[in-house]
């Protein structure tokens, strides 16, 4: 079994793609970008000014991190810039609010993503998430068919095997509609990270009506709307997650279940359970954590914990180059 991370740096550098980066002073960024330019695991682009850029690296011991895109002076900056003042007026943003947006870097590397002069964006080394939401959702906003945007990780556990947990990230409180919608954005990033067919489990306290609750409630409405909405994956719900992921307890438990003992995607009933869930994972059975992962927009952007190690920066920028392949293949389509 070949371990996702593993397939996914594989993957990028067999079709490498542009990944702009805007925080360019940040050394962790700029290592994983010489990194990336010398090993070819994609096509970095560092915003910046380009002596900037090299004299920075250059203190720091760091080989030239490839190409830089200078904000003031690159054409494709200004196409970005007006496609995003565009979205940012048919916004109804202030002025000022839209000139601070327009000046900021991550904004303006979502807009480099938006007009295609960059195959994705990777941010959040030196930003919060919710600064990178904003900007995702200014520039490029969220894919056709979906309204929300939310976040997954990819969790390595210590025998190789992956697995998808959503959302743990942004939205705090989904009801049945939204856990519909991060149920199949989540499917989307199964295809995308562990290059499986995605087996969704919803998961709750309750499996298949063991218990009455208005949260369980929640679940089997959200299931109810994957079903009228005819998802291309195998989905189910409610289940607890023992009866998700363990066959034993599963044939006890949900015996009919498609998903039941076998799923590989777990859409959490809130963001308590999914941000609990996944640090448990991550720390009592050592299992390592990728995210957390923007998911349902448009084009690939994605999100860096600001405690990112150059290697955490590296996994990110091949799971947005895996992406942007898959979304450049179905717009070629």
């Amino acid at each position: 079994m070949t371990p996702p991370l593993e397939r996914l740096r594989a993957a990028a550098a067999a079709d490498p793609r542009s990944i702009v980066l805007p925080e360019s002073a940040d050394e962790r960024i700029l290592g994983a970008a010489a990194v990336a330019a010398a090993t070819g695991l994609c096509r970095p682009l560092l915003l910046g000014e380009r002596e900037l850029v090299r004299e920075r690296a250059a203190a720091l011991g760091i080989a030239p991190p490839g190409e830089t895109i200078d904000p003031a002076r690159d054409p494709r900056c200004e196409e970005a810039r007006r496609e995003l003042a565009r979205r940012l007026a048919a916004r109804g943003l202030a002025a000022a609010e839209r000139a601070r947006r327009l000046a900021d870097p991550l904004h303006l590397a979502a807009a480099l993503v938006a007009t295609g002069a960059a195959d994705a964006a990777v941010m959040g080394a030196a930003s919060t998430t919710a600064e990178t939401l904003r900007a995702a959702l200014a520039a490029v906003g969220p894919r056709p068919g979906l309204e929300l945007v939310s976040s997954c990780f990819l969790m390595t556990l210590a025998d190789g095997r992956g697995v998808v947990y959503s959302d743990c990230a942004v939205v705090p409180a989904p009801d049945a509609d939204a856990l519909a919608e991060i149920a199949i954005a989540a499917a989307a990033s199964c295809r995308t990270l562990l290059g499986e067919a995605p087996r969704v489990a919803l998961l709750s306290f309750s499996t298949h009506g063991s218990a009455r609750h208005p949260d369980v409630d929640k679940v089997r409405r959200a299931v109810e709307r994957l079903a009228a909405r005819r998802v291309d994956f195998a989905f189910d719900g409610e289940l607890q997650a023992d009866a998700a992921l363990v066959a034993e307890v599963a044939s006890r438990k949900a015996p009919a279940s498609a998903v039941a003992g076998r799923a590989n995607v777990l859409v959490f009933p809130d963001l308590d359970a999914g941000n609990i869930a996944y640090k448990l994972t991550e720390r009592l059975a050592h299992a390592r954590a990728t995210g957390p992962l923007l998911q349902g927009l448009a084009r690939p952007i994605h999100d860096l914990s600001r405690g990112c190690s150059v290697d955490d920066v590296l996994d990110v920028m091949a799971v947005a180059a895996v992406e942007a392949r898959g979304a450049a293949a179905k717009e070629g389509a």
